[in-house]
């Protein structure tokens, strides 16, 4: 086992080991003093449980798996799958699993008796299917170490009246503490991509800062109302919801929220309160 440089990586490609498929977004990391600062963030220790999301060649694995108790790596392509088993077939504590971590469930979170830390570079395209699914299990996840491109990065840790401010940035909030913690230069992949990268580490928390109720519909709410995010919130609420503009302005005034003010000004609990509104309004009340 070892770190795979740019000339390894080379090599397979032209003895027919491996394909790159740019379709599935899959870029190498092939600087080991970026790999090893990525790492750093998760503190990594022997009681540790770790979840991969795509280890694709291992560049991540083989800086992890001395450092704790088990691994489990969640790899879709063939290829991967035959080279990862070879190279860590000497570690007791790598499994590989041949599936897509979007399929997890309940049944497999449940399997760990202690909380897991996940770590991944995530295909960019779905960087926000996995982070979804990171929070539906926030229970059993002690840290989340992603690398995903840049502007995703900044959606999840957005503030209210910024334009990176939306959705996903009011779901962190309320289930984690999050921050963007290293910039990748697009020069540490293989191959280069066009955009550049940053590595964002989520850290769930016990007491979340808001309990959601019915939390489906609050999830099926938030691109709702941020879909006019820079109109004025009594329009923005008829237009999308329906419902009767004087019955709106009467309902925000109780709640302490200007009908004046756009989605984007508003904080995170503010947009509950809207939420749990709007809803009331919705069945009548």
């Amino acid at each position: 086992m070892k770190f795979l440089t740019l000339k390894d990586i080379k090599e397979l490609i032209e003895k027919g080991q491996i394909d790159i498929k740019k379709h599935l977004g899959q870029h190498f990391l092939i600087d080991k003093n970026a790999r090893d600062k990525i790492i750093s963030f998760g503190e990594f220790n022997k009681k540790d449980i770790v979840i991969e999301i795509g280890p694709g060649l291992g560049s991540l694995t083989e800086g992890i798996v001395r450092k704790v108790k088990e691994y489990y790596g969640f790899e879709i392509d063939n290829d991967f799958c035959r080279i990862l088993e070879e190279n860590f077939a000497s570690f007791k504590n790598v499994h590989i699993i041949k599936r897509d971590f979007l399929q997890t469930d309940e049944t497999f979170w449940n399997s760990f008796k202690g909380k897991v830390k996940i770590i991944g570079n995530t295909p960019y395209y779905l960087s926000t299917p996995i982070l979804f699914h990171i929070l539906k299990f926030h229970n059993k996840i002690e840290l989340a170490l992603l690398t995903v491109q840049k502007e995703v990065g900044e959606k999840f840790v957005g503030k209210p009246k910024t334009k990176q401010y939306g959705p996903i940035s009011v779901l962190l909030y309320i289930y984690s503490d999050t921050k963007i913690c290293y910039y990748l230069n697009k020069n540490v992949f293989y191959p280069r991509p066009k955009v550049e990268s940053v590595v964002v580490k989520i850290l769930p928390l016990k007491k979340l800062r808001i309990e959601v109720n019915k939390e489906k519909n609050f999830l099926e709410f938030l691109p709702l109302i941020f879909s006019y995010r820079r109109k004025k919130l009594t329009n923005v609420i008829k237009r999308v919801f329906k419902i009767d503009k004087e019955k709106i302005e009467k309902s925000l005034e109780e709640i302490g929220i200007k009908g004046m003010k756009r989605v984007e000004e508003l904080i995170p609990e503010e947009i509950y309160n809207l939420y749990k509104v709007i809803t009331k309004l919705k069945e009548g009340g």
